[in-house]
């Protein structure tokens, strides 16, 4: 038996003079579209914001163009572009409302309140906004890292996400990195007639064995253990020096070396975080703070598609009950807290414990 009654929000509703929001999700992501789907299908008011000027998180802005294959219900595998296209538009149909080039600084409790509930305050780069609950999906790693020898040539050439088939169609490309972004961005230029040199630093790559034997079979270059020591203009090329004493000219450079982390963003926003940086969260995928879940990237160890979207979907699902029927009403719940909180304690006493040692 399905656990809500479905409830088409009205498109008389005038969203721009709303009191308060039901639930602002914060993130237009996999998770963030598919929490802000169930949102909306159980009649909630929902706000996406995203940092960014169009929706779809990772799969639109780093392999827009890569056929992704672990989607179910897409035999053939489908684009990180159109996947993104579609949810967007789904969401769009079910009257979620999105504010995208807009980023997150806060979120602050208030003294108003809405059915015995204190409303949150959600405080952006451009406004604020008042709502009952807030859904985190904004991912863990922001922005990519960069490489300072290769930003000081100011080149349009360098890119740090993977760019449309045709900037590099039968070019000569030097990819950096060794996990399976760049090992897939090295596969798509050779299977346009392109040519490949793989640079990491590392003595093995870490993305699968499978896409490097592939690379290896389109005729790309590995360069292992191996990093740029110098890089600078040489005619309409580039030329890379580097740490092996070899040169490489390239017209083209592909940077995939990983992202900067955003915990300095989530220590501003005063929830437990685990030791990594990441956000802890309880069963429910709710914070330390009440009423703030989150999904996705920001806790996970697993980054898939499907998994950001379950996780968006439980959460959402769970600030709906909340939202309908307080979590203190809701025994289960309790009992979950209090085994949380005892196995914190235990933790705690445990690190403490060894410390003395």
């Amino acid at each position: 038996m399905a656990d809500f009654k479905v409830t088409e929000l009205s498109d008389e509703i005038d969203f721009q003079n709303l009191p308060y929001w039901d639930v602002v999700i914060i993130g237009a992501g996999p998770g963030g579209l598919a929490a802000s789907l169930t949102t909306a299908h159980r009649g909630l008011t929902t706000l996406v914001i995203e940092a960014k000027d169009k929706p779809g998180g990772q799969p639109q802005f780093l392999y827009a163009e890569k056929k992704i294959v672990d989607i179910p219900g897409f035999p053939d595998g489908i684009t990180g572009e159109e996947l993104s296209e579609r949810t967007y538009r789904q969401a769009v149909e079910a009257l979620v409302q999105f504010r995208f080039n807009e980023e997150l600084v806060s979120i602050e409790e208030t003294d108003q309140t809405a059915n015995d509930e204190n409303l949150k305050k959600v405080f952006t780069s451009e406004g604020s906004f008042l709502c009952r609950k807030v859904i985190l999906a904004c991912g863990l790693l922001h922005y990519p890292r960069k490489l300072p020898v290769l930003d000081q040539l100011e080149s349009k050439n360098v890119y740090y996400k993977i760019p449309k088939i045709g900037d590099y169609e039968e070019c000569t490309v030097a990819v950096i990195g060794g996990g399976d972004s760049a090992l897939d961005a090295a596969v798509m230029v050779l299977q346009r007639r392109g040519k490949v040199s793989l640079i990491y630093r590392g003595e093995n790559p870490r993305g699968q064995a499978a896409t490097i034997s592939r690379i290896k079979e389109l005729g790309g270059e590995i360069h292992l253990s191996t990093e740029i020591s110098s890089a600078e203009f040489s005619g309409d090329h580039i030329l890379l020096k580097l740490s092996t004493g070899n040169e490489l000219l390239c017209s083209q450079i592909i940077v995939q070396v990983g992202f900067l982390s955003a915990k300095e963003t989530f220590e501003k926003l005063d929830v437990r975080l685990n030791d990594d940086g990441s956000i802890a969260i309880d069963p429910y995928y709710e914070t330390s703070r009440k009423g703030l879940f989150a999904v996705g990237d920001v806790h996970g160890d697993i980054k898939l598609i499907p998994v950001a979207w379950a996780e968006g979907i439980q959460a959402a699902i769970h600030a709906f009950k909340e939202i309908t029927s307080p979590y203190w009403l809701n025994e289960k719940r309790l009992r979950d807290l209090k085994i949380t909180l005892i196995g914190e304690k235990i933790t705690q006493a445990a690190i403490s414990q060894n410390k003395k040692k």
